[in-house]
């Protein structure tokens, strides 16, 4: 929810392909919580405050 008060930012996920049940995968994260994603190959760096507030589910790797 608290995503939606912050101006811009649910059209700049949008924009960007973050949204419910997207795939992704974190490049890097750094000190001061910026997390850096790959969705749909394209990069996307994303805020501390917005990386904090989103859920996300890891896939289960193929086991061969």
């Amino acid at each position: 929810e608290e995503l939606e008060f912050e101006p811009g930012l649910l059209e700049f996920l949008e924009a960007n392909e973050i949204v419910p049940g997207a795939e992704a995968t974190v490049i890097a994260s750094s000190p001061d919580g910026t997390t850096t994603i790959d969705v749909g190959g394209s990069v996307v760096g994303v805020s501390a405050f917005t990386a904090e507030r989103m859920l996300v589910a890891t896939k289960d790797p193929v086991l061969t």
